[in-house]
């Protein structure tokens, strides 16, 4: 864990996106570039049929959370005051509400997975707790209003937990839907979270922008199909967009033995 000041930066070797390789998803685990984009990993058909399962299925707002993001599934970040046993036993039923979802279509967790595993080489695994079994991973998610900035951390936000043990954090995204104008942009800062951090957290996961003063950024639009995948470590923020905005997302982080595990 980032232990000072002097440490909290990096500088990227390129701004541009990178296709995925091992020694992409290892720089990038490192924090050495912004981005892996994956083109075309879903066909248009595909992620329209993913689409229309989930507006018939209907979406949840995450809770204590502004701006308002909907999501189908259930995230660790939710039930960090709640506990870990209720978490356990909401996996079962997000994950029926997933496979509602998939069936119609294909499932983009199995096919990153794999894909993965076939073009980097590395152990790829939805994480899972001895006590417990198999954490929920994959959610369908609607961010229209934008976030405020943030991260996503486990070793700072779950450190009881089995994905608390990761020493990098991702999160991939799969683009669903987008609407035809140039909003909704995601934006990733060359500035990673430490924990003298915390002394600027505004509300439950929300940042002042004074943690990313002076530092660099790097802006990207998706087009439908795309996969981007950055740390979650760095500060980011996605903007509003005047229209849609769905994603089919998940956490995926690094263990210290090598393997990949993913969660939500």
């Amino acid at each position: 864990m980032i232990a000072n000041d002097e440490m909290k930066s990096t500088v990227w070797k390129t701004t541009e996106a990178l296709p995925l390789s091992a020694e992409s998803l290892r720089m990038l685990f490192e924090n050495k570039i912004p981005l892996i984009r994956i083109e075309q990993f879903a066909a248009p058909q595909e992620c329209k049929m993913l689409v229309t399962q989930a507006n018939l299925l209907g979406f949840d707002a995450y809770q204590n959370v502004n701006p308002k993001i909907e999501r189908i599934g259930i995230t660790v970040f939710e039930y960090n005051n709640i506990g870990k046993k209720d978490y356990f036993q909401a996996v079962a039923q997000a994950s029926k509400e997933q496979y509602r979802i998939t069936s119609a279509s294909f499932n983009p967790l199995e096919r990153l997975m794999a894909t993965i595993q076939n073009q980097t080489g590395a152990t790829a695994r939805i994480a899972s707790e001895l006590l417990y079994g198999s954490y929920h991973a994959g959610l369908t998610r609607k961010i229209e209003q934008g976030t405020q900035l943030h991260i996503d951390y486990a070793p700072s936000e779950q450190p009881g937990w089995e994905v608390g043990t990761v020493v990098a954090q991702l999160s991939w995204n799969l683009y669903l839907q987008l609407s035809s104008n140039n909003h909704g942009k995601t934006y990733i800062y060359d500035r990673q979270w430490y924990p003298g951090d915390e002394r600027h957290k505004l509300d439950s996961y929300g940042y002042s922008d004074k943690v990313v003063s002076g530092a660099s950024s790097i802006v990207f639009q998706p087009q439908v199909g795309d996969v981007f995948i950055f740390n979650t470590r760095n500060y980011h923020t996605v903007e509003s967009t005047k229209g849609h905005r769905m994603t089919f997302t998940s956490a995926m982080g690094l263990l210290p033995s090598g393997e990949i595990i993913f969660w939500s």
